[in-house]
């Protein structure tokens, strides 16, 4: 019988050539006993480490008021004002609820996603009453408008360091956008963003773009939905959300399978006007908020924020000196633990990806952009494992 982590999610591992049957720490295990150096993490999902019995155990006998203890938790660690939380099955499921009750409250139709993640077809964003302008047809929202917005600025590689992108601009990233908005505001309940942009390609995002666009929020009676199921519970480092680092204060948070180590769960948590919205969270024994709980502890156990963000850069610097240069090589990136190397080529990316799977390690690739190998290992991580993966990686170079 395979050993994984995460039930029933499995390691989820991104080269469909290989096998694994075993899951370990930061290592998987194919049928051969051969190990893997995992940096990919189940799409960063697993930020303890695989198979962490406190993890496993705590799935395996939750308390009985497991959802109301994981509510004060997270309670702890956001700001506030964020007091209202919905439990839910997956991060898909809580962008979903947040958009619904957004359009709900606000009484308007559209929704705009900022992000190359977030894909249209993925959120089917739920209706919200049965008015023909909430109505999606042919199961998909029409009022669902997908901003497909470059919120880095001109790529830097080489000795440049991603932490010097991003300090000039004054917010001037937004003026592309400003009459889209303009546009649609009176009609427009929330806009989504991701504080580190996931599978679209981890950009670093502009500060003052996020900050502007607050303001904007704030002038028009429009939400502003967080979306951290790739970015959140310290995978950016230092703080266990990204909107955190951007000084931001959003409306609604979601979150994903991180926050339980990869067992499924999603998390919405609302501001105060969504009081009458949000039903209360009663006592109940999940096992996925058990999992939570216990990741949780892990991270603050284990000072995983502070590693998430010193390894992180660590990891990048490493990357710079041995891959930098490289002519088949664009930009560096990532936030924390969170780190992308965008390729010149689809075809460099993807021969990279497999070459590095046969010298044993595992890493991520870009679903929307196809040229971008990703870099999410658990955040247990070590410079060890940093220098072996780099190694390898400079080794598995076309």
């Amino acid at each position: 019988m395979r050993e994984f982590l995460m039930r029933p999610m499995s390691v989820l591992p991104c080269s469909r050539r290989l096998s694994f049957v075993r899951a370990e720490g930061c290592h998987l295990f194919d049928d051969s006993g051969k190990s893997y150096l995992d940096t990919f993490a189940a799409n960063g999902n697993v930020v303890a480490g695989h198979a962490s019995l406190e993890i496993q155990n705590s799935y395996r006998s939750p308390a009985a008021d497991a959802g109301q203890q994981l509510v004060r938790e997270i309670s702890r660690i956001l700001p506030g004002y964020l007091e209202h939380f919905q439990l839910l099955q997956s991060g898909v499921a809580a962008i979903k609820e947040a958009c619904s009750l957004s359009r709900r409250f606000r009484n308007k139709p559209y929704v705009i996603g900022i992000s190359e993640d977030i894909v249209q077809n993925s959120f089917l964003v739920v209706s919200s009453s049965d008015e023909e302008n909430f109505t999606p047809l042919f199961s998909i929202d029409t009022h669902f408008e997908l901003v497909s917005h470059n919120l880095s600025h001109p790529p830097v590689t080489g000795h440049k360091r991603l932490s010097e992108l991003g300090k000039s601009c004054r917010g001037a990233c937004l003026c592309s956008l400003e009459t889209f908005f303009a546009d649609l505001a009176d009609q427009t309940a929330a806009i989504v963003i991701e504080p580190s942009i996931g599978v679209g390609g981890s950009i670093e995002p502009c500060r003052n773009f996020f900050g502007k666009l607050e303001e904007f929020c704030r002038a028009n009676g429009i939400d502003l939905i967080a979306n951290e199921t790739q970015c959140g519970i310290g995978r950016t480092g230092s703080r266990m959300f990204g909107f955190q680092l951007l000084n931001i204060h959003p409306d609604i948070v979601c979150i994903g399978p991180s926050l339980a180590n990869g067992y499924p769960i999603g998390i919405a948590v609302y501001e105060d006007h969504f009081a009458g919205l949000v039903e209360p969270v009663t006592a109940t024994a999940c096992s996925s908020c058990a999992a939570a709980l216990a990741t949780l502890k892990t991270i603050e156990r284990l000072d995983l924020l502070r590693r998430s963000e010193q390894l992180g850069e660590i990891f990048k610097e490493t990357l710079h000196r041995l891959l930098g240069n490289h002519p088949l090589i664009r930009q560096i990136r990532g936030l924390g633990m969170m780190i992308e190397i965008e390729f010149a080529s689809v075809e460099a990316a993807t021969d990279l990806h497999h070459r590095a799977s046969d010298m044993g390690l595992i890493t991520g690739t870009g679903s929307v952009r196809q040229n971008i190998i990703r870099l999410t290992p658990p955040l247990i991580f070590t410079g060890d494992m940093t220098e072996e993966a780099c190694r390898i990686l400079l080794a598995a170079m076309p």
